[in-house]
């Protein structure tokens, strides 16, 4: 065994990845869609890439639909752009999934155009970040459309964080609005800017410690031709699940045991 090789610790394997700041897009070809099928629901959401893999649009008007860029990241900012391409024909949910461990389990912040009643809870014009916690943490829904539906009080396994509600607080067809998120830079510190052009319609900083690490996710819920483009993430390191975290316990093990029984 090399001197170099020696020098390998646990601290250095528990980090995979690291984000720098970049100035360079990021590539969505790698991201991956999940819908939440609830009995006599929706379709599943359609994510159907542009502008050269740095831009998606969702064009079916779909259940809960996630595009997920599979990296468990903790500590990092991003920003980006969206907007609907519509003319009126409807008016629900657009937004953001982060610290997100399964379907269960995640950060939601989401802005609805207009109030509406539906499965038997309303939902108020406006924008809220969520908390979802379910039962299960096995990466199977169990959750319920109430739960994704209402936005003005906590319901089931959903707690509202923070609101902003009101008239004309609702996002308005063909705008282009630009979205800053900080993710645990502070432990446990969630901030989030929402823009229209210079204005700012909501800067917000919510503390919560559920999650401090998790995917990231463009998010929509009955809303079809959601365009999300121009994303960039500056920091954030890809930190191993728990069983992975075992995969290397029982590595560095072995490795302790080789070195041992090395001749010298």
């Amino acid at each position: 065994m090399t001197r170099g090789f020696k020098r390998i610790t646990a601290a250095a394997l528990l980090v995979f990845a690291a984000g720098g700041a970049s100035a360079d897009l990021i590539d969505l070809s790698s991201w991956t869609p999940l819908t939440l099928d609830f009995p006599g629901g929706q379709p599943a959401g359609n994510w159907v890439l542009e502008g050269g893999n740095t831009a998606v649009r969702q064009i079916v008007n779909a259940d809960p639909s996630f595009f997920r860029n599979n990296l468990n990241l903790t500590s990092y900012s991003i920003d980006g752009s969206w907007q609907v391409l519509e003319t009126g024909g409807d008016d629900d949910y657009m937004g953001f999934a982060f610290g997100y461990k399964n379907s269960s389990n995640f950060y939601l912040f989401d802005w609805k155009q207009g109030t509406q009643g539906y499965v038997g809870r309303t939902a108020a014009e406006g924008m809220t970040i969520k908390k979802f916690q379910g039962a299960t943490g096995s990466g199977l829904v169990d959750l319920s459309l109430e739960e994704f539906w209402e936005n003005e009080v906590s319901f089931g396994d959903m707690t509202v964080l923070e609101t902003n509600h009101g008239s004309d607080k609702g996002w308005a067809d063909n705008v282009l609005y630009d979205f800053h998120l900080d993710f645990n830079l502070v432990p446990g510190e969630i901030h989030l800017v929402v823009k229209e052009g210079a204005t700012v319609l909501w800067d917000v900083t919510v503390n919560d410690m559920t999650f401090t690490s998790g995917q990231f996710a463009f998010f929509n819920n009955s809303q079809q031709n959601v365009r999300y483009a121009g994303f960039e993430r500056e920091g954030g390191v890809t930190v191993p699940e728990p069983a992975t975290l075992a995969i290397l316990g029982f590595g560095l093990a072995g490795l302790g045991v080789l070195r041992r029984r090395r001749p010298r």
